[in-house]
């Protein structure tokens, strides 16, 4: 047996005090009495008035020495169970979005303390969070205090992920650690087989001890939330909602779809246990002007693990689209692009055109009519539809004939070009090297409405008719046409893609990331960032603002069925069982101090 501080046994001087304390003769009080006579002969018989007179009642004495003796003990910190030596603790927190369900992670913490508490002269203790990627709470210490207090203000990740990563570290640190060395995991459900022997161990290595807290829950969960644009209709968004219940029963499960805190949806579908199940659903273009896009499908019905009740994407808003139309008086094209509230227009003659004009607006209209220096290598950085002309057009007729629209087409959306006509056309030119052509109408001649793009992400529309040059404008699927156009031409803001809480994102050049979610934060990274909470964070570059949103959305972590923790009450069972000995010495002295106080009021001691 070793003690973790001897110096406590200095204490020891106290000892005789204690017992001249207890010799020490009452202090005798005055008191008028009609005779001594009586009184006399019992302080003769009374042998507390003598010196030493008083151990012959020794039972109090021995309980006052006994309780110092234990509490002595208890400050020096035995130990029977460790050689004398360096030893070394690495300990492993679960810090996962799991452990938020019960009471897992306030029995982890609870022990972890209890763990953390052996810290002493020959013992060195570090505490490891894992989340994902692992996080030094504490380095080696052997400071209980310490430690204790960098526990204090942990609380677990909305992420998930392995433990793996942890695990190696952990094992890292403690192959370059004099004496002997233990790992210690606290999670809620066992290690696989090659995390706890790993590969290449010997026999020499390190201890792993695993603590299992939390028990196993009913949950139903929201596992993935995504979106896409119409293919027939750029401007609606087409939702896909993916619902698990796992639980041993089948469960009736509710959830809405809000967009900005508006509901928009709501289903219901009964689910069997560990069922699965996609469902989808429409938000059309009107509902997606004029908002920030943050949407959400939220379970309706809470349970014990709140985290995954609610999964999150960001929806690019379509806002009122600034366009330019360069023509000369042209009442059908200003009447359709005047059709839809969306968009800003702003109209010019061709003798009022100066290039530098384009930069404030997202999409350019040429009716039938170019600028003499324009050409597809020094167009506008905006969307630009040619209507009749288009740079390096050969002027020469084309024959229509045998008409063929697509109609997965984003130009063609509800538009019919079956019953339209064509007075005159001309061939359209080739697409730069290194762009990509989609042709949306189509004759056997060539190309009639042409869609490009470059490398670079600037969009173009051409069509080899003029306006007046069909009765294409008299038809209702005119204005339908210009509109989906120009909304393709100005291309907003693309949805990032969702990631998942506990993922480390790298901001590109330029480019900055909220650091923590919501509408307002005040910190700002321009470096790889940790985003180990839901919601949504905020991205800007030097050109645009748009949203990520983060999500737990990981079956591993909400599926509760697999914990195997004893349960908040065992565990606390199982840590009294386990207390160190100087914690049982001190619990017995306050047994003794409560035991002599009350045999001192049945008059059984003095």
């Amino acid at each position: 047996m070793n003690f973790l501080f001897p110096a406590a046994f200095f204490l020891a001087v106290l000892i005789p005090a204690i017992i001249a304390l207890y010799l020490q003769r009452p202090r005798q009080r005055l008191r008028e009495v009609p005779s001594l006579m009586l009184w006399q002969r019992v302080l003769e018989r009374e042998p507390r008035r003598r010196f030493l007179g008083r151990l012959r009642r020794w039972l109090s004495l021995l309980l006052q020495l006994l309780i110092f003796l234990l509490l002595l003990l208890a400050l020096a910190r035995p130990d029977f169970f460790h050689p004398r030596g360096q030893r070394s603790t690495v300990i492993v927190l679960d810090l996962r979005a799991r452990m938020q369900a019960g009471n897992a992670f306030f029995d982890a913490i609870a022990a972890a303390r209890q763990a953390s508490a052996g810290a002493g002269p020959d013992e060195q203790i570090a505490i490891l969070g894992a989340a994902g990627t692992p996080r030094i709470i504490s380095p080696f210490s052997c400071d209980p205090i310490q430690l204790r207090q960098s526990l204090a203000s942990l609380t677990p990740s909305d992420g998930g992920g392995s433990l793996d990563e942890t695990l190696g570290l952990a094992r890292d640190l403690l192959a370059g650690r004099p004496g002997a060395t233990r790992l210690l995991v606290i999670t809620d459900r066992p290690l696989p087989e090659n995390s706890t022997t790993p590969a290449g161990s010997s026999a020499n290595a390190h201890a792993t001890q695993v603590i299992l807290t939390g028990s196993p829950l009913d949950n139903a969960a929201i596992l993935e939330l995504a979106q896409a644009p119409l293919p027939a209709s750029p401007q609606s968004a087409e939702v896909f909602v993916k619902v698990a219940n796992f639980a041993a029963a089948p469960r009736d499960i509710e959830w809405e779809l809000r967009l900005d805190g508006r509901t928009i949806d709501l289903q219901s579908q009964k689910l069997a246990p560990g069922e699965q199940r996609d469902f989808s659903s429409i938000v059309p273009a009107e509902s997606l002007q004029s908002l920030t896009g943050f949407l959400e499908a939220r379970l309706t019905s809470g349970d014990k693990f709140p985290v995954d009740d609610t999964a999150r994407t960001w929806l690019p808003v379509q806002r009122r689209t600034p366009v330019l139309l360069i023509s000369a008086g042209n009442p059908y094209l200003e009447g359709a692009l005047k059709a839809d509230p969306s968009i800003a227009l702003e109209i010019l003659t061709p003798d009022a055109w100066r290039a530098s004009l384009a930069a404030s607006f997202r999409v350019v209209v040429f009716d039938d009519w170019l600028p003499a220096d324009l050409t597809l290598a020094n167009l506008p950085a905006s969307g630009v539809l040619f209507f009749g002309k288009v740079p390096g057009e050969t002027g020469q007729p084309l024959p229509i004939a045998d008409l063929t629209a697509d109609p997965r087409s984003p130009l063609l959306w509800n538009v019919d070009f079956t019953t339209t006509r064509f007075a005159n056309a001309t061939p359209l030119p080739p697409a730069p090297a290194g762009w990509r052509a989609t042709p949306a109408v189509t004759s056997a001649s060539g190309p009639l409405v042409l869609a490009l793009e470059s490398p670079e992400g600037r969009r173009v529309v051409a069509t080899a008719f003029p306006v007046a040059g069909s009765n294409f404008p008299l038809k209702a699927a005119f204005p339908l046409f210009i509109s989906n156009t120009v909304h393709w031409l100005a291309a907003g803001p693309a949805a990032l893609p969702n990631l998942r809480a506990g993922q480390v994102y790298i901001p590109a050049e330029g480019e900055s990331v909220a650091t923590t979610p919501g509408e307002k934060h005040d910190a700002w990274s321009t470096t790889p960032t940790l985003l180990d909470r839901v919601g949504f964070y905020e991205r800007t570059d030097a050109h645009s603002s748009s949203w990520l949103s983060v999500n737990t959305a990981d079956a591993a972590e909400s599926d509760l069925r697999t914990a195997t923790g004893s349960g908040g009450l065992l565990l606390s069972a199982a840590r009294f069982a386990g207390f160190q000995l100087w914690q049982w010495l001190a619990l017995a002295a306050a047994t003794l101090i409560l035991l002599e106080w009350w045999l001192h009021h049945r008059r059984m001691t003095e």
